[in-house]
């Protein structure tokens, strides 16, 4: 069996500057923790059940070319495209 995370907030407590930092704990913790897959999500804006159009969403494609470069196998993808 193979575990994943789906990353979906972007919103974390110490505001946008704690974004990228953020990003690089979780999928070094994933990596680490041996998951096979990191996905994010494809919305231009959050969905409202998890908070609404006025939270913090980052572009899909985006955030993967980061994570990227913070990884080095676990695989990458979003969610629906």
């Amino acid at each position: 069996m193979e575990l994943a995370i789906h990353i979906v907030h972007f919103d974390p407590a110490g505001g946008p500057a704690a974004v990228a930092p953020e990003l690089a704990a979780s999928a070094s913790a994933a990596e680490e923790a041996g998951l096979a897959q990191i996905s994010v999500m494809d919305h231009f804006f959050q969905l409202e059940m998890l908070g609404g159009a006025q939270l913090p969403m980052l572009e899909g494609y985006t955030t993967l070319g980061y994570l990227a470069g913070r990884t080095q196998r676990i695989r990458l993808g979003v969610l629906v495209t």
